[in-house]
This record gives C-alpha cells, sequence and structure tokens, in this order.
C-alpha cells in the first residue's frame, strides 16, 4: 500500500525538501557511523520502561530507513514516512515488501491507524521552523498513539548548535568526500535558528565525479518550549535523557553538555 501527499508549499516544508532530495544517494554514507542498531536498543528500552508492549511502529522523519530498520528486525510491524519523496525511494528498497513507507508531512500525518511507538529521531523536529509548527506535529503524532502507546522523539541541543553547527570539517567514506561547514554563532540564543551546508563529491564512471549541495536550516527548541508543546497537544512528558556521542544515555539532561535531548511522552490521561 502506498500512500502520498503533495510535496509542502511553506518554508519549512521547502528547507526540508531542498536538504534531502539531493543529498539522498549519499546520506547512509555521510552518517556511515551512526550505531542505529543500538540507539533504537535504547529507544526501545525507555519505551518499554514507560509501558510499551506492543509492536506497531510509526516511524515519522524516516530518512533512508536506518531509524526503522533495526526495529523491523526485532519484529516491529513498521510503518514509516518521511517528507523527502527521494529518501523514502531509498528506504523503500531497503525494506522492499516488509513496511509500508510513505511520503508524509509530519504536521499532518494521514490516517494511517494506531500505533505502539511513534518514533522521530536524529533531529527531525528541529528542521520545523515556523511557530505552532511543533506543536502541531506532536499532535498529529500523539493522535495516531494506541492506548498506553509511547512517543520518543530527540531534540539538537545547544551544544550541538554552539559547536557542530559552528565549525567546519571534512571526511570520506566509500568513495565520497563530504565537506560540512556550520554557518551558526559559538554564542547563539536559546531558540536561534542555525545552519550548515554539506557539500559532497562522489565518484562516478570514470574519471567524472558528481557533486551535492545540502543546507540544513535548523532552529533551537529549548526544554521549556517543547514541554509546552506537549502539553498543548495533549501529551504528557514521561521522561527526559541527556544523550551525547555513542549512545551514552544521562538521567540527568544538560543542554550545555549533550548533544542531544531524548524526550518520551503519552497521551494524557482524562
Amino acid at each position: 500500500m502506498t500512500i502520498s501527499i503533495a510535496g509542502p508549499q511553506d518554508p519549512s516544508g521547502q528547507a526540508t525538501l531542498h536538504a534531502y532530495e539531493p543529498f539522498a544517494p549519499l546520506y547512509d554514507r555521510f552518517t556511515a557511523a551512526y550505531d542505529h542498531d543500538r540507539w533504537l536498543g535504547a529507544v526501545e528500552k525507555l519505551a518499554q520502561a514507560h509501558g510499551l508492549s506492543g509492536h506497531r511502529l510509526l516511524d515519522v522523519g524516516c530518512g533512508s530507513g536506518k531509524s526503522f530498520l533495526p526495529l523491523l528486525t526485532r519484529g516491529y510491524e513498521v510503518t514509516a514516512c518521511d517528507i523527502s519523496p527521494a529518501m523514502v525511494e531509498e528506504a523503500r528498497r531497503k525494506a522492499a515488501d516488509r513496511a509500508r513507507v510513505l511520503v508524509a508531512d509530519m504536521r499532518g500525518l494521514p490516517p494511517l491507524g494506531e500505533f505502539d511507538l511513534i518514533t522521530c529521531l536524529d533531529d527531525a523536529v528541529n528542521y520545523l521552523l515556523d511557530d505552532g509548527d511543533l506543536e502541531a506535529a506532536l499532535a498529529s503524532m500523539g493522535s495516531l498513539l494506541a492506548p498506553g502507546g509511547v512517543l520518543v522523539f530527540d531534540t539538537n541541543t545547544l551544544h550541538t548548535y554552539r559547536s557542530v553547527f559552528s565549525t567546519v570539517f571534512a571526511h570520506e567514506r566509500d568513495g565520497a568526500f563530504f565537506c560540512w561547514r556550520g554557518e551558526g554563532d559559538p554564542d547563539c540564543k536559546p531558540g536561534a535558528v542555525c545552519a550548515a551546508t554539506i557539500e559532497a563529491f562522489a565518484s562516478a564512471h570514470g574519471p567524472w565525479w558528481s557533486r551535492a549541495s545540502s543546507r540544513h536550516v535548523q532552529r533551537h527548541y529549548p526544554r521549556s518550549e517543547v514541554l509546552a508543546a506537549l502539553g498543548a497537544a495533549g501529551l504528557d512528558c514521561v521522561a527526559l535523557k541527556g544523550q551525547s556521542p555513542g549512545v551514552r544515555v544521562s538521567d540527568e539532561p544538560d543542554e550545555s553538555l549533550h548533544t542531544k535531548l531524548t524526550y518520551a511522552a503519552k497521551r494524557r490521561e482524562v
């Protein structure tokens, strides 16, 4: 079954499309060092600690599929979506007929059913730039939670924007050369909008190289703003963790120390 929606026309949606459409064929090589199996194991453990019992998964902002494949192999019934058609095609290719993968905007998800676990990982919500976007996305995801279901998502911290988004670095992987150019401010304030550009060069047939440019614009969401958006969306935060590279998880989240904050939420009981 294939479900698609029209591409977004607003600035947030267009910026995300422009970031990922040209980058989709190279995304896996750029993120090759990410330990998604360990990461998803930690996500599953967090959700289970807060009542997860079923195996119906919705992965929102699934990218090339790396964020749901570990749970697919663990027996989950997977539905996944992303705003980028090119990334969805990559995910469909990997999943074959083992998962339902579609194009959708997290701010207005179609009626896909009910899910025991909904994930939205790798700072996907930080691409929501406009006021009200975060609340809309959380409400949309929350509406698809089954009774007792758990939503797990993460956000980039100030530490990430003041460091990674404010530096320049390069690396090579499997015949591709990547240059990351941060455009941020090492002293950026909470709620700032930051950007970085990735220039990718990949070997093609013969002596020729292909080039792809991908500009990523993100908004920092302070913890207080995320918690307020969850409340407005009818969700309660049941856990908040700090995360550092290597999937090192802390029970004492710190915006100035950790690279991500991970939230677990459930529908508010009435």
